[in-house]
């Protein structure tokens, strides 16, 4: 598979996949230890929007014209199999990343500390690299499709002067360059979801916004913070807990009034993690571990991490049973993995 990724990137600067994991290998140079990386569900989105739907079913239509009409060629066939098959390999892609997605991104935003947000951020790029590729690779298919269509739908004209199955050509090319028009407007909006971010860092919201090719970034001091909402996006989005959070600042010349973060799984939640990173609240993080402490007693003999003895201590036993740890994470739930995640935060230098 060509890697249309370089490409988009060599032409276009203000284009690359992977900003959000040169940003967390920027603050990890700036002694950042711990933060949280928030990314749209964009999935969702696709989910709602009839316009995916349109494309699907615009191209069963076309298949059926080509496929039933009785000036049946080997042309027609020929469109008929690459437009099935353009289509059937779109949806599975998609099912392919959703699947991958589900297994690095899917869980609500939490705190966690600097190593692990950029291996996972890392991996994040690795597998959008490969879906954004086969993609632009299916895109560049239907254009060739649609191209072809055009070419035979002359030919069929000129050298046989077939003037039925002309208007058929002509029927098929409108359906394909409305096909077209559609795949190309859920690809713009499939990366400019999934390329914006935000990291919450202490004292600090950073906003990255891509819009199209271009992007745009901001950053929010603490201070300018008024309050925090949320608020449902869509009524049947709240089936699966998923909101929007509006953050209210004060108002001066270089920042707007509102902030905005859609698609944010268990958005309450997060908005109470969010809280505790930008007012570097060690304390509460120290407390919810504390916590996890005691519902592992019988695998940590160590109660508290409230002293740096403990602290020690607690930092040996970590390094010595990762495995151990990591068992009771796989088998843990949400609440205790966030949990486990803090303690990590806490035991590093």
């Amino acid at each position: 598979m060509i890697n249309f990724r370089k490409t988009f990137e060599f032409l276009f600067k203000s284009f690359d996949i992977s900003w959000d994991t040169k940003l967390i290998e920027k603050l990890e140079t700036e002694w950042i230890r711990f933060l949280m990386l928030i990314k749209r569900h964009w999935i969702f989105w696709v989910l709602k929007s009839w316009r995916v739907i349109a494309v699907v079913i615009i191209a069963f239509i076309n298949a059926y014209i080509l496929f039933s009409d009785k000036w049946n060629t080997i042309i027609s066939i020929i469109i008929w199999v690459f437009l099935l098959l353009n289509v059937f390999y779109w949806v599975l892609i998609i099912c392919i990343y959703l699947i991958r997605f589900y297994k690095i991104q899917w869980n609500e935003p939490h705190i966690e500390d600097i190593y692990s947000c950029l291996k996972k951020s890392k991996n994040s790029d690795i597998i959008f690299t490969k879906f954004f590729n086969q993609t632009i690779f299916l895109l560049l298919t239907l254009i060739l499709i649609t191209i072809f269509t055009g070419f035979s739908a002359v030919s069929s004209l000129v050298l046989w002067w077939w003037v039925d199955w002309f208007w058929i050509w002509v029927i098929n090319i409108v359906l394909l360059i409305v096909q077209l028009g559609l795949f190309f407007w859920y690809l713009q909006n499939m990366m400019n979801l999934e390329m914006d971010f935000n990291i919450i860092i202490p004292w600090k919201i950073l906003f990255y916004n891509q819009n199209w090719l271009l992007w745009t970034s901001q950053s929010m001091n603490a201070e300018k913070i008024k309050t925090m909402n949320t608020k449902y996006s869509w009524l049947f989005w709240s089936f699966f807990n998923y909101w929007n959070i509006i953050i209210l600042t004060e108002w001066d010349k270089e920042s707007n009034w509102e902030m905005m973060m859609d698609y944010i799984w268990n958005p309450t939640k997060t908005v109470k993690e969010v809280q505790k990173v930008i007012s570097n609240d060690i304390k509460a993080i120290e407390n919810e571990v504390n916590i996890l402490l005691r519902k592992l007693e019988t695998h940590i003999w160590i109660t508290n991490i409230s002293t740096p003895e403990n602290k020690r201590l607690l930092k040996e036993y970590v390094l010595n049973n990762e495995t151990k740890l990591h068992e009771l994470y796989e088998n843990a739930d949400e609440e205790t993995k966030r949990e486990i995640k803090e303690l990590y935060i806490l035991i590093q230098d």
